[in-house]
């Protein structure tokens, strides 16, 4: 189990309910334990098990929440 802190950029959220679609579909990911968007910044800081979760699927989680990861 390797526990890491990863920050990501989002593109696209705009408001508290974008910011609550990607924290959700982050966290609903198997291996994420945390996942924290700041608006202002359109990054999220996400704490995860590496060797569970992927960059892709960090992406597609995001895609799947409507945004884009960049």
């Amino acid at each position: 189990m390797a526990i890491e802190n990863k920050e990501i950029n989002v593109e696209g959220m705009h408001c508290n309910s974008c910011k609550l679609a990607v924290e959700m579909s982050l966290k609903d990911l198997d291996g994420v334990e945390e996942a924290v968007a700041d608006l202002e910044t359109g990054k999220v800081q996400v704490e995860l098990d590496a060797d569970k979760v992927s960059e892709a699927d960090l992406s597609g989680a995001v895609d799947e929440a409507g945004f884009k990861m960049v």
